[in-house]
């Protein structure tokens, strides 16, 4: 089961290539998911929900980045195996496909997982903001609230 609060904490504090690392973190999180589902919903939905993951990191690419033409060609072929055995009734065949992909996207989070640590060891908190949690109270005992847009949240691989 996905800790949706850890994860929230973690994009709120994470730089440009962290955001990365934590993606492919939940794109694995729901495959794994997805070969353990015990019935075809539960399969479909994880699915589903690691090729919302896979679209995120086909649209952070910059194409004006010469290696992001072979991330797209990976990220592709990926979300085309997904699509596939997306609404397959051969368990077995769709098995063997999420294995392919785990196996594939492990060997890509190794890699952003190195580069993310040389980032962080020359930039001990990228380009993240501190998180700073709770509420004011005025005068009349109504709490107020700021929200921060940041607009600069993006990542570009």
């Amino acid at each position: 089961m996905i800790d949706k609060s850890a994860y929230m904490l973690r994009i709120s504090q994470a730089g440009p290539v962290q955001l990365v690392v934590i993606n492919f973190e939940l794109i694995l999180e729901f495959l794994q998911a997805a070969k353990s589902a015990e019935d075809s919903d539960s399969f479909i939905t994880h699915i589903q929900k690691a090729k919302n993951g896979l679209e995120q990191l086909i649209q952070s690419l910059d194409f004006e980045v010469s290696v992001s033409g072979d991330f797209y060609e990976i990220y592709n072929y990926t979300y085309k195996l997904l699509c596939d055995i997306h609404f397959t009734q051969d368990k077995g065949k769709a098995d063997a496909v999420v294995s392919e992909v785990i196996e594939l996207m492990e060997m890509l989070l190794k890699g952003w997982r190195e580069t993310a640590s040389k980032v962080t060891d020359e930039q001990p908190l990228g380009e993240a903001p501190r998180v700073y949690a709770g509420l004011t109270y005025g005068r009349d005992g109504q709490a107020e609230e700021y929200i921060d847009d940041n607009e600069g949240r993006s990542f570009m691989a």
